[in-house]
């Protein structure tokens, strides 16, 4: 007999399945509740639809529905990936079987036991990480096993409502297609959920579960020390640089510590308030490391102990974010990840250029989201080539793994969002590994007498002053975003995308989405000779519109694949020697995007939250 009698005949069928696979306790009451309140428009947003990998996988609110994270979409996506690999995957990646770990969230633990519990049902083995670990180290791990696949529970830097599950593929990147797309349909078919999925009780007592904790942390931490030079690790013990250290409530802590030691590092102070896995991270309202009042207790305690240099990760240790004390202003300089890819794309380049004096420049690759800053283009210039993928480092960590395949040699990859890949080793962003290549950076310029700041402005000066600002809206109705970027393409009249906005004349508008460039440029960047960026294929993944100026500004406004965001991020070049000129292009740059983007969003109008 029917549960739920909402006089929609889809819904009625999506909540009854739901109810008849769910026996979660919890959530089939929160389910049941929402139908004795006749609280149908909730019910249609949660159980019509499911969702699909995004730029992280999969993410969202704990709680009941397709849309949500939740035991019955756990265990159906665990059975569709399951069943997808007994079809593509070989008999050796088969064998060797999955990796599986988690982040000290909410219901995290139990997601990956539920995942391990449908592999071995199907008696694929699984490498169980025993206790939390760095989202880097799933990726690691996938490739060091030889695994069909990997499988991160988390949802990094999202609020402690939410929870995640990234995916990566035998090659220890993220999913990308057509493989996103096969799980899912994949999924469907695999919706039944039997009564032994279940039943965790002693899963981790299971002759094909492997706790691979230890192992996969060992040879990280070899693969650490292996990349970096003789000479990185022994001005690293000499100099012996403070760093205070912040965990985020998250993962990150024993492992960087282990990082430090391996790399020769002082041990750094930790935030003690910060320092172990907190699901509610409570000192913080977003544990997003982009969130100055992230970084506020990780300079205080630097502060009270004289110490320059702080590193914060986010909770599940994929990003870094980096601030350095500026004794001649006595202020803090928060590192943006523009200027922190650039200060590491120049670090781990020299480097290699130390290791290798006569590699050939047409070899090295350097790698950035689209949305990124362009100065690491004017800094590989003559010494490496420079490529650009769609946002995302499921983008950057398989366009990376494809050079390879070329005899090609990826040295970088970041995105502005404070992720950065310092080694293809780890195809995916790395909280960790970036933790020691800075902390090395730093030691290395401290020896010389200089500090991250002013590398950085020596690198201004040879390269131009590229200032940046990037910032977002909450939006969280979906029919909002459609009407903002319907006025977009028809700004100036039916398909007529706009010429001016504020006081910039634009001279080239690219919408990914709709795939329109206009006027339409020449196919000449080095992104669209190489496979993988995901720029030579259409655009699946929300809306995304680019600007050129004749002022010089170049914009970019995109709705997130992980948060209910639409985001902004707009660059421009110039000459500024002295920090007063650039903190007068910061203000005049400001100035000019705020005129943009109420002029082309017109945020009050459409109620979006700043």
């Amino acid at each position: 007999m029917s549960v739920c009698n909402s006089g929609d005949v889809k819904l009625d069928a999506a909540v009854n399945a739901w109810l008849k696979h769910d026996k979660n306790p919890t959530t089939r009451q929160e389910v049941l509740d929402d139908i004795k309140n006749s609280r149908w428009e909730k019910l249609k947003k949660t159980m019509l639809h499911r969702q699909k990998f995004g730029t992280a996988g999969l993410r969202g609110r704990m709680g009941a529905g397709y849309t949500c994270m939740n035991d019955v979409v756990v265990l159906q996506t665990a059975q569709g990936i399951c069943s997808y690999i007994q079809k593509v995957s070989n008999n050796a990646q088969i064998k060797n079987g999955i990796v599986v770990g988690f982040d000290g969230r909410h219901q995290s633990k139990r997601f990956a036991e539920l995942t391990t519990k449908v592999f071995i049902s199907s008696s694929i083995p699984v490498h169980l990480f025993s206790m939390v670990c760095p989202t880097p180290l799933v990726s690691f791990g996938t490739i060091m096993y030889g695994a069909a696949a990997g499988v991160m529970v988390t949802a990094s830097h999202n609020p402690k409502e939410d929870n995640g599950y990234k995916v990566y593929w035998s090659n220890g990147s993220q999913i990308i297609s057509p493989h996103d797309d096969n799980i899912l349909d994949e999924i469907l078919q695999c919706l039944d959920i039997p009564d032994d999925h279940w039943d965790i009780t002693e899963v981790r007592a299971h002759e094909l579960v492997r706790d691979c904790t230890a192992e996969v942390t060992d040879r990280y931490m070899a693969y650490i020390r292996d990349s970096l030079h003789e000479d990185v690790l022994e001005t690293n013990k000499r100099a012996a640089i403070d760093v205070v250290y912040s965990a985020m409530h998250g993962v990150g802590y024993e492992y960087v510590l282990k990082a430090f030691e391996t790399a020769g590092l002082k041990a750094p102070t930790s935030v003690k308030q910060q320092q172990d896995p907190d699901p509610d991270f409570p000192t913080v309202t977003f544990p997003n490391p982009e969130e100055s009042e992230c970084l506020a207790l990780s300079k205080q305690e630097a502060e009270q102990r004289g110490v320059s240099l702080v590193l914060v990760n986010d909770p599940d240790a994929d990003r870094l974010a980096v601030a350095e004390f500026d004794v001649s202003s006595k202020s803090w300089k928060v590192f943006s990840g523009n200027e922190m890819g650039a200060l590491l794309g120049w670090w781990l380049l020299t480097q290699h250029y130390k290791k290798d004096p006569s590699a050939n420049a047409e070899d090295l690759y350097v790698i950035a989201s689209i949305v990124s800053s362009k100065m690491l283009r004017a800094i590989v210039d003559g010494k490496g080539q420079f490529v650009e993928t769609l946002t995302g480092f499921k983008w950057m960590g398989n366009c990376s793994l494809l050079l390879v395949q070329q005899n090609k040699i990826p040295v970088f990859a970041f995105e502005e969002a404070l992720g950065y890949m310092c080694d293809v080793r780890v195809p995916d962003k790395d909280g960790v590994s970036a933790a020691v290549q800075v902390a090395s950076l730093a030691s290395h310029l401290r020896s010389k007498g200089m500090s991250l700041g002013s590398q950085l402005q020596q690198l201004y000066a040879e390269y131009g002053y590229h200032v940046s600002h990037n910032s977002y809206y909450i939006c969280h109705e979906p029919s909002t975003i459609q009407k903002i970027f319907r006025r977009i393409r028809n700004y100036e009249g039916p398909g007529q995308y706009p010429r001016r906005v504020g006081s910039c004349g634009v001279t080239r508008v690219t919408d990914f989405t709709a795939g329109v460039t206009a006027p339409p440029a020449p196919r000449t960047d080095t992104h669209l000779r190489v496979l993988g960026t995901g720029l030579d294929q259409d655009y699946t993944s929300g809306e995304m519109v680019m600007f050129r100026c004749d002022t010089g500004l170049s914009a970019c406004v995109r709705t997130s694949g992980t948060e209910p965001k639409l985001k902004y991020y707009t660059e421009l070049v110039c000459r500024a020697d002295t920090v007063s000129e650039q903190e007068e292009m910061k203000s005049k740059l400001k100035e000019i995007v705020l005129e943009f983007i109420n002029e082309l969003l017109q945020p009050e109008e459409n109620g979006l939250i700043g």
